[in-house]
């Protein structure tokens, strides 16, 4: 029995020295398992100059198993992106990036492991950064940094004992030396320097941010991105999603331009689109000197982001507009959504002064719509060109702009009553404008409303059987709206103006404009935007003040984008055709082959009247037909790719985005609501 009691006392006595051996070894040789987590943002192991960042936190609850996203099941029940994986455009990039096969061989890969590598490895907090050094994204010095699981830093760790793990049979050498492991050859492109930090793991093709990295743990993140005022203010600040993962950026873009050579020229001032032209003129990447911000994703979409601004490179019109002071939410809200349909397509609400905008608009235009507009306005004897036009219109109207967007389904009473118009599928849209609000102002507005009825051959209204163009209405609530009949506006031939104290509203649907009249009068019982739910969540979410204020339903304007894509498809097909095809070439093989067969011994140019009448009666049926089938063949899938486009579109049910300016900076919101229903 004695005996038994010493025996079991010398194993225990043994065992107990064998744990503590192994666990002074452990930690000398390994990690410490009692060793604390880095308690800080793995921001603050990042150097403050870096030229990008980028970082997400609870990287695991994004991914059911990687590669498949956690809300994969959802996402593949939407039309929209069912839609997508089956597009041309998509087969297209698999073709060319092998997409499916790179995400099966990580699937396969990752199965092998027999782990999910997220928890090893940054599913807790990863995070991008570097600089960018040649003229390719992938000649930029980066490193990674992820919070480790003990499974990753005993990866780690092997490290210094390259033989034990296979390294060397794989052709991979390492070397350390002051706490960094260098990895060299097989495949590598570059060395991979590796190094940690208690829980936090750097691996990156720059040797220098792995050391910055144990430099800064030592100085306790001094001097580092994540206490730079870049990060605190942009990015810890910013407006985030309930979870508070969202993804986190910034990019020094003059650096990033100058390096990867990306022109500050965009949008093209030089576009052959007016109004792509005119923002060209408000706005170019050339501005831009750095981007900070977080993008979140919880039932859809928020960004919330700041840009630096270079301010001395800005034109006159760029000052001016970007010194505007933004407008309280608030009061967009009264003017706009509280007279504005739930479902609108679109609000929109610019400050902007009305000459600088209507002066920059006008040299967007053609030098031949130019000249047309100054022969006109000259021609009522009160201008000498569309400048001195814009100046008088400046004393006006104050400095904003409004936009109000619908379906044009609007019921017209009788044929009489509705204005000659082409088959343009176009929204019922109005443009409000604020006036000055004194009297006088009022009394010249009224004034030049009757200056384009008495001049309105020359503003090329009229009506119907050579009848005047210019009808004016009285409406209840003691309004009148004028309407101008003009064929030269698409869908719906008119044009309305009309004025409720100092809103002053120009549209193309008299209809539109009589409804927005009808509610702006706060007794009316009617539904409003202003009511809508989501629509209330998203200014909450929004920028309080703004230069721009811009409301988007994409499903309530898919009606009216599917009628103009069928008819923008026809007549874009048919655009191409006139470009890509040669008819005077083929009338003329036409014409040779008809005379060999028919009429024998004639030829082209040399043929009497009755033979050229006859001739022109048997070819122009055949090109008639020729062009047929070449938009039988092309019209359905420009179509098909239209439909996809709004399908894209339709996955969104609502979007605001509002952006404050100012000449050194602008900050910007957008809020999209992306529900994940079958539509």
């Amino acid at each position: 029995m004695r005996l038994r009691t010493r025996l079991a006392r010398i194993v225990l006595i043994s065992l107990l020295v064998l744990v503590f051996a192994g666990y002074f070894a452990f930690s000398t040789f390994v990690f410490s398992p009692t060793e604390a987590d880095y308690d800080a943002d793995i921001a603050t192991l990042i150097p403050r100059d870096v030229d990008f960042y980028l970082a997400k936190s609870d990287l695991r609850a994004d991914f059911a198993a990687l590669p498949r996203l956690a809300i994969q099941d959802q996402l593949d029940k939407t039309s929209g992106w069912r839609t997508w994986v089956d597009s041309p455009e998509y087969k297209q990039l698999d073709e060319q990036y092998g997409i499916e096969a790179a995400l099966a061989q990580i699937e396969r890969e990752v199965a092998a492991l027999g782990i999910d590598p997220l928890k090893a490895f940054g599913g807790r907090e990863l995070a991008l950064a570097g600089y960018f050094r040649g003229a390719r994204v992938e000649d930029s010095d980066w490193a990674v940094l992820g919070r480790v699981s003990w499974m990753g830093k005993l990866a780690v760790a092997a490290l210094d004992f390259p033989g034990l793990v296979g390294l060397d049979a794989r052709g991979l050498s390492v070397s350390s030396g002051d706490g960094i492991a260098s990895i060299t050859g097989a495949q590598l492109p570059r060395p991979l320097h590796v190094t940690r930090v208690l829980d936090v793991v750097v691996v990156g093709t720059s040797r220098d941010l792995a050391a910055k990295a144990r430099e800064l743990y030592a100085r306790a993140g001094q001097e580092s991105f994540g206490l730079s005022a870049n990060f605190n203010d942009h990015i810890a600040q910013a407006h985030r999603t309930v979870e508070g993962d969202d993804l986190e950026l910034y990019v020094d873009w003059r650096t990033a331009a100058e390096k990867l050579r990306i022109s500050g020229r965009f949008p093209d001032p030089q576009a052959d689109s007016p109004g792509m032209a005119f923002v060209a003129r408000a706005f170019q990447l050339g501005l831009l000197r750095s981007l900070a911000g977080t993008v979140g994703f919880d039932r859809g979409v928020m960004v919330d982001a700041h840009g630096e601004l270079s301010s001395e490179t800005m034109t006159a019109f760029q000052k001016t507009l970007y010194r505007q002071r933004g407008r309280d939410s608030k009061g967009i809200v009264k003017d706009l959504a509280r007279i504005a349909r739930p479902d609108a397509h679109l609000v929109a609400h610019l400050e902007v002064d009305i000459g600088e905008f209507l002066t920059e608009l006008y040299s967007s235009l053609e030098p031949a719509q130019r000249q047309l507009l100054d022969d006109t306005l000259r021609s009522t004897g009160q201008y000498n060109g569309t400048p001195a036009f814009i100046k008088e219109l400046e004393t006006l109207f104050k400095g904003r702009i409004g936009l109000i967007a619908r379906d044009n389904d609007y019921p017209v009473s009788s044929a009489e009553n509705d204005p000659p118009h082409n088959d343009v599928p176009v929204p019922a849209m109005t443009f409000v404008f604020w006036t000055v609000g004194t009297a006088k102002a009022h009394e010249r507005i009224a004034q030049l409303q009757k200056l384009v009825s008495d001049n309105q051959g020359k503003f090329g209204l009229k009506g119907r059987s050579g009848k005047g163009g210019v009808f004016i209405h009285n409406l209840a609530g003691g309004f009148e709206a004028w309407e101008y009949w003009s064929p030269f506006i698409d869908g719906t031939g008119h044009i309305a103006v009309a004025r409720d104290n100092e809103l002053y509203f120009l549209s193309n649907s008299y209809a539109l404009v009589s409804d927005l009249l009808n509610r702006g009068n706060p007794e009316a019982r009617v539904e409003r935007l202003s009511d809508r739910p989501e629509f209330t969540q998203l200014v909450n979410e929004g920028l309080q003040a703004s230069n721009a204020f811009i409301w988007f339903n994409p499903r309530a304007t898919a009606k009216t984008l599917r009628a103009f894509a069928d008819y923008n498809a026809l007549d874009e097909i048919r655009s191409r055709i006139e470009t890509t095809v040669d008819w005077n070439l083929e009338r003329a093989r036409e014409e040779d082959r008809v005379l060999r067969e028919q009429f024998p011994g004639k030829r082209r140019g040399q043929l009497d009247a009755d033979t050229q009448r006859q001739l022109d009666e048997i070819v122009q049926p055949l090109l008639d037909a020729r062009e047929q089938t070449l938009i039988r063949e092309q019209v359905p899938a420009l179509k098909a790719a239209f439909e996809r486009q709004i399908k894209y579109l339709e996955m969104c049910s609502a979007a605001l985005l509002t952006i404050q300016l100012d000449p050194k900076y602008f900050d910007l919101a957008l809020s999209a609501i992306v529900p994940l229903d079958a539509k």
